[in-house]
């Protein structure tokens, strides 16, 4: 049977990768007697021929130290080759007839640009280091603008994988001897091959299944004690995230190696990014600068205020402030307060943005006055109050044209919507647009 039509080896034995020569010899004797075609009836034969040669091809390879490495490595006992890597370079990566050098996969995936775990341009020792770092663990954590302004410590309950305390990640006794893994060659991992199109391939290291990326193999019964040759062992702790005052949403903080740790590897990082909590939103943060919205009376608008608290900031202080006099305040004016916005991330003078105040007057509803006398009062006091008409402005007072009209007051969002200029050959206009 062809090794390249082969099911996998381990499964027709029934074994793990890790299974030693041992092992393999007992498994297949086993099944190659409980399979052999003579030990069957005659209605059973040929299913038994069948899987009896099945059985003697996964022995023929995983008895083979290299052919069972090529298949770890490649998924072919034969290694790999320019047409679909398998069985195609005469035992190894030269050509059968010796007349051209040898071509090893190497030099195969430096002619088609170093691609390497699916990244072209990165060469085989990149991805070596690469697969020397466990993952790393991500979170995510929801915080207000107050947060951000204040700072803030976030404690999170973590559980991961360490390496056994009692053999240092061995995952055997101190005493046990060792030897070299034949499926690595004691390098602790596998480099794996994929084709992705014409001319194009990937490749990855991954940890070596056999050695479980220790490059080394012990006898089963020198397992520690401890993690029953695991090598690991859960932790669990709290871990501190410090967000700093000034911090912006979408900010990630690092904490350096706390993710899972592996024999051979150095731990991955635990990142947590920030994300913004819904709210009730009083302020509006643009940069390092914040926008709020005053509210005052038509009275305070216009003959002004003192002493006034407008607002509660985001530290829970309570702001107030004092008009000048005479000074009227008009709607869509802003009050600047320096140095009261956000503070600037890794200041080390603690400065911080400005506080900008959008002035809303408040005017009074319809019919607010109790007497006729009160609006009177009013009229004498305002400036500009005088009754005032076009006519007198006209030279020419032989009007005799004049027209009652009625009204009704509208606001912003019941304005006409109108199209620019140069869109106006497009299509149809909005309400209240005219075409010339």
């Amino acid at each position: 049977m062809e090794s390249s039509q082969l099911s996998d080896p381990y499964q027709v034995l029934g074994l793990e990768r890790s299974a030693t020569s041992i092992e393999i010899k007992k498994a297949y004797r086993k099944l190659a007697l409980a399979h052999h075609p003579d030990k069957v009836n005659e209605e059973q034969r040929e299913e038994s021929e069948i899987k009896f040669k099945e059985i003697s091809a996964a022995y023929e390879i995983l008895s083979d130290e290299t052919k069972r490495a090529n298949y770890d490595q490649y998924g072919d006992a034969d290694g790999p080759s320019m047409n679909g890597f398998g069985g195609g370079f005469g035992g190894g990566y030269g050509y059968e007839d010796g007349g051209v050098p040898d071509f090893g996969p190497d030099d195969f995936f430096n002619f088609f640009g170093g691609m390497s775990g699916g990244h072209p341009g990165m060469n085989g020792e990149e991805a070596r280091r690469r697969a020397t770092k466990t993952e790393d663990a991500k979170l995510d954590v929801n915080v207000t603008l107050g947060d951000l302004y204040n700072g803030k410590t976030v404690k999170i309950t973590s559980s991961r994988s360490i390496l056994c305390k009692l053999c240092h990640g061995e995952g055997v006794k101190s005493s046990a001897k060792s030897k070299s893994c034949g499926s690595c060659n004691g390098e602790g991992y596998m480099r794996k091959i994929k084709r992705v199109g014409p001319g194009m391939v990937t490749q990855e290291y991954v940890d070596c299944s056999t050695c479980k990326g220790k490059g080394k193999i012990y006898r089963s019964k020198d397992k520690c004690k401890k993690c029953n040759g695991e090598t690991l062992e859960e932790e669990t702790k709290i871990l501190e995230f410090i967000i700093e005052k000034g911090s912006n949403f979408g900010d990630s903080i690092v904490l350096r190696n706390e993710s899972d740790e592996a024999y051979g590897k150095e731990a991955g990082d635990v990142i947590l990014t920030i994300h913004e909590k819904s709210e009730n939103k009083t302020f509006e943060r643009i940069q390092n600068d914040l926008y709020a919205d005053l509210k005052i009376s038509l009275a305070e608008a216009l003959c002004g205020f003192k002493d006034k608290i407008i607002l509660k900031h985001l530290d829970d202080r309570l702001l107030k402030i004092s008009t000048p006099t005479g000074k009227v305040l008009k709607p869509n004016d802003f009050l600047k307060i320096s140095g009261e916005g956000f503070p600037i991330k890794n200041s080390y003078t603690s400065k911080k943005g400005d506080l900008y105040l959008k002035v809303i007057v408040e005017f009074p509803p319809d019919n607010w006055f109790a007497e006729r006398a009160e609006i009177q009062n009013v009229l004498n006091i305002l400036p500009g109050s005088k009754k005032h008409n076009i006519v007198d402005d006209l030279d020419d007072l032989s009007i005799n044209n004049i027209d009652d009209v009625d009204f009704k007051i509208v606001n912003y969002d019941q304005l006409p919507e109108y199209i620019e200029e140069d869109e106006q050959d497009q299509g149809p206009q909005g309400p209240g647009c005219t075409q010339q």
